[in-house]
């Protein structure tokens, strides 16, 4: 037993490793990396933290096939519990490779923490329970679980805890008041494409005592999963906070608040699961999946030399890019602030082909039939246009390459403009009311 660690349930670990293992293969970077990697790599920008990867690993879209069936069966297994651990070493590197060539399109998926709890799980002893290769009573409890469990649940106070710092040291508590989040939510609507009949904006004090609850949950959270007593409560707190958040401001997040099972000791629940656990027990002995004692003590020594290593790099990392602010950043950003007091305007991507006479034709690109723009398209855009960073004339070639079967046929020169158009419900469909002329070709 490791000093100072109280013991914790096997079963809260193990369906932490589900749980994790299910959401890599369902989580956007899986089908992402895939698409980015077909793209011409002149559309690519690497966020801080992935030049290294995009000037020295291979990128092309049979790799990126293959990690995605290697990934596949790596989360299956890991599922599933066989070969546990080895399968979680295959699915954080698999999952590394697809996730980061899913972040060079100019948008960061926030999903890293995916990434992070699949390499911690691996160093850990999360196949005991709940798992073909399960080799301890379902109802186990020990101080080796703690370790991963502690490192999880310190890793969600991080990623918590930095946008509520940013949102107070940039705006301070205004954020929570006068118009700022109506504007937010102006926002989403317009990248979304709707405007909702029932008009959350219109109820007054809604939005305010939201944005103070956000700010006091995001602050306290890492305080409050300190205390064993106060999890389950801060765990259905989060689950509110995030069901609120997909309802009114449309932002999902399933694949974090999914991850706090490692909050909640669920062996009250699990009288159910023991007959579904003794028959996979059976199976293991049958296939000889089970390990011997040797094996296992032997696991559980060398997990123990990498855990605390690997632990402490992530918290750190997490840690040191969250108080940076820095969310353009892979596999370790910040995670969304939402931290400044959100504008009356939108920037897009504007494209005006022009004949020789004069003549222009509006472009519309990066929609589907319904008009729809997803939001990893919008980031895109906000990128080319230089409103989230610097433009790049061969990206914008690029881009345009990919939409030239769409442009009239005595086309002669084609303009990007940055453009700004109110995002008042009121004003949907108006004409932008600010023009920036970006480069030409």
């Amino acid at each position: 037993m490791r000093p100072g660690l109280r013991p914790e349930p096997a079963l809260s670990l193990a369906a932490l490793r589900i749980v994790v293992a299910a959401l890599v293969l369902v989580a956007p970077g899986f089908r992402e990396g895939v698409q980015v990697a077909a793209q011409d790599p002149r559309r690519w920008v690497a966020p801080e933290g992935l030049g290294w990867f995009v000037s020295t690993v291979p990128i092309n879209p049979k790799l990126a096939v293959l990690s995605q069936l290697v990934c596949a069966f790596a989360g299956f297994a890991a599922i599933a519990g066989v070969y546990t651990r080895p399968a979680l070493g295959a699915l954080t590197v698999s999952s590394f490779y697809l996730y980061s060539i899913a972040q060079l399109s100019g948008f960061v998926w926030h999903d890293a923490h995916l990434l992070w709890f699949s390499a911690l799980l691996a160093l850990s002893p999360c196949d005991d329970v709940l798992a073909v290769d399960a080799r301890r009573p379902l109802l186990s409890e020990h101080a080796r679980y703690a370790p991963a469990l502690w490192a999880v649940r310190l890793l969600l106070g991080v990623i918590y805890f930095f946008p509520g710092y940013h949102k107070l040291a940039t705006s301070g508590i205004k954020w929570a008041f006068g118009e700022n989040l109506k504007y937010q939510l102006y926002w989403k609507w317009v990248e979304h494409g709707i405007t909702p009949s029932f008009r959350w904006d219109q109820i007054p004090g809604l939005l305010t005592a939201g944005g103070l609850f956000v700010i006091a949950f995001e602050l306290s959270f890492v305080g409050w999963v300190l205390w064993k007593k106060a999890r389950p409560f801060l765990a259905l707190a989060g689950i509110g906070f995030h069901l609120l958040s997909q309802f009114i401001f449309l932002i999902p997040f399933a694949s974090l608040w999914l991850c706090y099972v490692a909050l909640i000791d669920l062996r009250p629940v699990a009288q159910t699961l023991r007959r579904p656990c003794r028959r996979m027990a059976l199976v293991a002995a049958r296939f000889g999946w089970r390990q011997s004692a040797d094996l296992d003590a032997l696991e559980a020594k060398t997990s123990a030399k990498g855990f605390t290593a690997v632990a402490g790099f992530l918290l750190l990392a997490a840690a040191v890019q969250g108080f940076r602010g820095q969310m353009q950043s892979y596999p370790f950003p910040c995670y969304p602030t939402f931290q400044w007091i959100a504008p009356k305007l939108m920037p897009d991507l504007e494209i005006v082909a022009y004949d020789a006479h004069g003549n222009a034709s509006l472009l519309v690109h990066a929609r589907d039939a319904r008009g729809y723009r997803t939001q990893r398209q919008w980031a895109e855009l906000w990128s080319l246009a230089g409103a989230t960073g610097s433009v790049n004339p061969s990206r914008l070639r690029a881009y345009y390459e990919t939409l030239a079967a769409q442009q009239p046929p005595d086309t002669k020169r084609v303009v990007f403009y940055r453009t700004y158009f109110s995002v008042l419900p009121e004003d949907r469909g108006n004409p932008p009311l600010k023009r920036v002329r970006l480069w030409e070709i």
